[in-house]
């Protein structure tokens, strides 16, 4: 029997008023309970969001008190580190010296030409360089804790080196004499020591002359010069600490300006030690005439070289009987050498530092950069390639010969005159430089 399209429509209403009702029941309820889960899990990610917000705004507000704690315990070693942490030796005002006009001298450029330049090894630096029997001599030192520096007397042609003695800490200086001993300046944290280096078959030992001076340190020692008399002058930077080696001796008392360096005698005959010259801001330099008659002395914070009788005693810089030579120099002066022609090189140590000397009155900011690291307070000198490394003056009528410019170094440590040649040490380098002139 076949249906009709009416009785297929009649059989589909009657199926939905017979089960509609239901399928309709069971779809409601379905949609509830889909509603009811969805609201449920929406309540839980509502309750996890309200919580791990809690919990990350707890975690910020730890995060800005640990924030704010390490900001001020940052600040009050700041304060410390820099205003009131006690420093050894508290800076002085004083007054800036003049700048001497330009002299008008020949510029000298140092070599370029690596032939020029020797290389002594794998030392850390030069602090003293000096010829004799047409070798060249130089004080290099290795190590950069001073704890741990040693320093060798390297002898050198050119062509071949060799290390004729060892000491332990900083060999800052070293001078031959008359009967062909060497006399040595030496510096240990626990203070400077003239020494004396006999040479006989066996090698070479060195003896310590004189270690202190009424029964304190002698400090920091920067130079030695052995005079035709047999008498020898050395100089002690200031009264400051050596932990940090004479670098740090020379750059404290560059910031301090407490004017406390000495220049003394030593006479073998009688082992005395005397007091030459006093009141110098930085002894680091000294040379002798031929005659042995006139001492020159660099004076590193004044910018000046003084000359003095020889024979003098207990003298101040600036006083009675002690005039300024030269005065008024375009950077902080270190190494002296005289050649046989009376000429006096004065090597720069550092160049002037503008910052420093508008400052000069202002001891709470020389504190601030005397409590600094030893890289800030670097950048406050340093040698330009156009800023002078030395100079070159007569000392028969006082006229400038040369300048030496050309190389950018953190400083000028050492200057020799040899024939037609003059050999410079640099900060930071184990290499001769060299002029022509």
């Amino acid at each position: 029997m076949r249906i009709g399209f009416v009785e297929l429509v009649l059989l589909l209403f009657i199926a939905s008023l017979t089960v509609g009702p239901n399928v309709a029941l069971f779809v409601d309820r379905w949609l509830r309970r889909a509603q009811r889960t969805s609201a449920a899990a929406a309540r839980r990610k509502a309750q996890l969001e309200a919580q791990a917000a809690i919990e990350r705004e707890a975690l910020l507000t730890r995060f800005r008190v640990a924030s704010n704690v390490f900001a001020l315990l940052l600040l009050a070693a700041l304060a410390y580190g820099l205003l009131l942490r006690p420093i050894e030796t508290p800076p002085k005002a004083y007054t800036v010296p003049d700048v001497r006009q330009d002299t008008g001298a020949a510029r000298t450029e140092l070599s370029a030409d690596s032939k020029d330049g020797w290389k002594l090894g794998d030392y850390l630096g030069v602090d003293c360089v000096r010829t004799q029997d047409g070798l060249v001599y130089a004080a290099a030192y290795d190590g950069a804790s001073m704890k741990k520096r040693k320093s060798d007397l390297v002898r050198t042609d050119g062509g071949h080196d060799a290390a004729i003695l060892s000491v332990e800490g900083e060999l800052t200086g070293f001078a031959f004499d008359g009967n062909g001993d060497l006399w040595l300046t030496v510096v240990t944290p626990t203070g400077g020591t003239l020494c004396r280096a006999r040479h006989d078959s066996w090698g070479t030992s060195v003896e310590p002359v004189v270690t202190q001076l009424d029964g304190a340190p002698l400090g920091a020692l920067s130079a030695v010069e052995a005079g035709p008399d047999g008498k020898v002058y050395f100089a002690a930077a200031a009264e400051t600490s050596v932990k940090n080696g004479l670098e740090g001796a020379l750059r404290t008392e560059l910031l301090a300006h407490t004017g406390t360096g000495w220049v003394y005698v030593y006479d073998p005959a009688d082992r005395s030690v005397q007091r030459v010259l006093g009141g110098i801001a930085g002894a680091s330099g000294l040379a002798l005439s031929e005659d042995g008659g006139t001492l020159y002395v660099s004076d590193l914070g004044s910018r000046c070289v003084w000359a003095v009788d020889a024979d003098a005693r207990e003298l101040t810089a600036g006083g009675k009987n002690c005039k300024s030579f030269l005065s008024g120099l375009p950077g902080y002066p270190g190494a002296l050498a005289l050649d046989e022609d009376g000429i006096l090189y004065v090597s720069y140590r550092w160049a002037r530092s503008n910052w420093l000397e508008k400052n000069a009155d202002r001891t709470l900011l020389r504190s601030i950069a005397l409590r600094a690291g030893e890289n800030m307070q670097q950048k406050l000198f340093g040698l330009s390639a156009d800023a002078p490394c030395a100079e070159a003056v007569d000392t028969a009528d006082g006229s400038w010969e040369r300048t030496f410019t050309g190389r950018e170094m953190d400083g000028c440590t050492a200057v020799c005159p040899a024939g037609s040649k003059v050999y410079f040490g640099a900060a930071g380098s184990a290499s001769l430089l060299s002029a022509r002139v």
